[in-house]
């Protein structure tokens, strides 16, 4: 069954055609209202602040794990300051242009969609470099655990079986 013909089924309770086109016509509005309020400046804000606040958790939390590159995820941190600044001008640009007139406005709209979007980007890219900085750490600490049992094997074989001259390497 299409999706049409799904829809029509559902309106068929509705007995007066007109009635059946005003609430398609209704839920059609209300369909665009809620898509076009997704893409807000000030929602898109919104999610990018929440996406922010995670970063910055999953980078203190990185800090604290990986000493290594302690550095590197310090600039990491700067970085994400500064693109908090950049919200903020951003809000501060959303408020002057809702004062405005419908012109400016518009206008005004144009660079703060670019704006958010490259704030986006580098919030993208810094979740990225991240991740891949604990990644590193993790396969770091994996092949140090994996060091330590071959050890530990290697000695109970060679204490365990001494007498039969046999060494064992189980090593690939």
């Amino acid at each position: 069954m299409s999706e049409a013909a799904l829809i029509l089924w559902l309106l068929s309770p509705i007995l007066d055609n007109t009635l059946r086109y005003i609430f398609l016509g209704l839920l059609l509005a209300l369909l665009v209202a809620y898509i076009i309020d997704q893409y807000t400046p000030s929602r898109m804000v919104l999610r990018l602040e929440n996406t922010i606040g995670a970063l910055r958790h999953t980078l203190d939390h990185a800090m604290g794990n990986c000493p290594r590159d302690w550095a590197e995820l310090r600039e990491l941190g700067y970085q994400l300051t500064q693109v908090e600044l950049s919200i903020s001008g951003i809000l501060h640009r959303l408020l002057d242009v809702s004062l405005a007139t419908w012109k400016k406005y518009f206008q005004g709209l144009r660079g703060i969609f670019k704006n958010i979007t490259e704030c986006n980007k580098d919030v993208k890219d810094i979740d990225t470099s991240v991740l891949r900085i604990m990644e590193v750490e993790r396969e770091h600490q994996l092949r140090i655990r994996a060091g330590e049992e071959r050890i530990i094997i290697d000695a109970l074989m060679s204490a365990l079986l001494p007498n039969l001259g046999i060494m064992f390497n189980f090593e690939k």
